[in-house]
């Protein structure tokens, strides 16, 4: 056989609680650590999309988990290995004995279009951080930290000012980084069997700057963001005899206010002109609310999943302050496949293996020129077990992003993702055939 471990419950034994408190502190001190670094690391560019010069960037719709290859579902889907990010009433379903400690890593490749000219580029970053375990009999809990939105881009125009009797060209150049991350705590409470109730509290913070270089003048513009924010999702999960299983599951979030603090420095020949606070921008966090199914069917030894989400974001309750522009409202569409070839004990390693296929489709929030952005793409992933359950999970997705109107930008993209998703037995013993 591919493997050879066993596992068993572990009586109560000095030894064996000794075991257990060194593999607990082994996760906690690698999660606090790499708590420590990735803001560092998410402080580097994720993006150089010229479409995240508007609002507060590209807003992150992905999961970066189990079911990225499956188009990112998961509003109604959950498992007993499965750090579900988008239903916080999803974690339910983690396994008592399990403690799971979740990696995500992406590369981005892509090409920029316009009716003149085109542009590669290509990023990497770490997009996500959680660990997860079930607390009680009814009480699981997550904390993680991710990506919610993303600015990175560089334009160069030349505009003309009337100074004389001829107009003179002047060259300018835009550009913008940063972003805002999200710390959360997510927990579930199950009910009764079969039924969860979750909420996420969550901690939104982070700083977009956006730079305008003119010949001998610079603006530096810059955007701090903090809030503290709610979520809320249910789940019900229902076996039809021993083979099929089918979930259902919604989410809501309230729409809520936000104050972003800003401040203007400009500077002439490397001397600064003025450098000041700038009235708070008063914005707001869209109301949503989401819903999700999945299918399970497991006869003999293979198993199948079919997932599908729907979710709505009130971004237009939102004015804009921009010439063009517009927030209006938002909606993702995402399917997915899944298919285990052998859950039991395969003698060969690819039918343990878990494949998937999924599609998405995302209206964005802004209009520009009177066009909604949006954003389509399909997907394709396998996860690779290793010890314990653990998986490496990796995902391709290919799309486009577009302005909608002809001649507009189009940006397509092949982003490859990859999870580490690491599972600890807690109160087990390990065996060997």
């Amino acid at each position: 056989m591919w493997y050879t471990m066993i596992e068993q419950e572990m009586p109560s034994n000095p030894a064996n609680r000794k075991s257990m408190t060194l593999k607990t502190g082994s996760f906690l001190l690698t999660f606090f650590m790499m708590l420590f670094f990735l803001p560092d690391m998410q402080a580097q560019n994720s993006t150089s999309s010229p479409f995240t010069i508007f609002g507060i960037g590209e807003i992150e719709t992905r999961d970066f988990g189990r079911t990225t290859g499956m188009g990112s579902v998961g509003i109604g889907f959950q498992s007993d290995n499965f750090l579900n990010r988008l239903n916080p009433a999803g974690l339910s379903g983690i396994d008592t004995l399990r403690f799971i400690l979740d990696v995500s890593a992406a590369v981005k490749f892509s090409e920029f279009r316009t009716s003149a000219q085109k542009e590669r580029t290509n990023d990497f970053n770490f997009r996500d951080l959680a660990v997860g375990v079930r607390l009680s009999k009814r009480w699981t809990s997550s904390v993680g930290l991710s990506p919610y939105s993303n600015v990175g881009y560089r334009l160069s125009v030349q505009q003309t000012v009337q100074g004389t009797t001829n107009y003179s060209p002047v060259n300018t150049s835009f550009s913008g980084s940063g972003g805002v991350n999200k710390f959360y705590w997510a927990n579930a409470y199950e009910v009764f069997r079969g039924f969860s109730l979750g909420v996420t509290s969550s901690y939104i913070f982070g700083n977009i700057t956006h730079h305008e270089d003119l010949d001998v003048l610079t603006i530096v513009d810059t955007y701090n963001i903090n809030k503290i924010y709610f979520d809320f999702g249910m789940l019900y999960s229902h076996w039809f005899g021993q083979y099929t299983n089918i979930s259902v599951g919604g989410v809501y979030g309230y729409e809520s206010k936000m104050s972003i603090q800003r401040t203007q420095m400009i500077t002439s020949n490397t001397a600064v002109e003025r450098n000041q606070r700038q009235p708070d921008l008063k914005t707001y966090l869209p109301e949503f609310y989401g819903a999700g199914f999945s299918i399970l069917r497991n006869k003999k030894a293979a198993e199948w999943v079919f997932a599908a989400d729907y979710q709505y974001r009130k971004w237009s309750a939102d004015p804009s302050r921009h010439k063009g522009l517009a927030y209006t409202d938002s909606r993702i569409y995402r399917a997915g496949l899944q298919l285990t070839p052998d859950k039991r004990r395969p003698e060969k390693y690819i039918r343990a293996m878990r494949f998937q296929l999924g599609a998405c489709y995302n209206q964005s929030y802004l209009t520009v020129n009177g066009y909604q952005m949006d954003d389509y793409s399909i997907s394709a992933g396998a996860a690779f077990p290793f010890r314990n359950m653990s998986y490496v999970n990796v995902a391709v997705n290919v799309g486009e992003s577009r302005t909608g109107q002809r001649g507009g930008i189009t940006e397509r993209y092949v982003l490859l993702s990859v999870n580490l998703s690491l599972i600890e037995r807690w109160f087990a013993k390990q065996q060997w055939d």
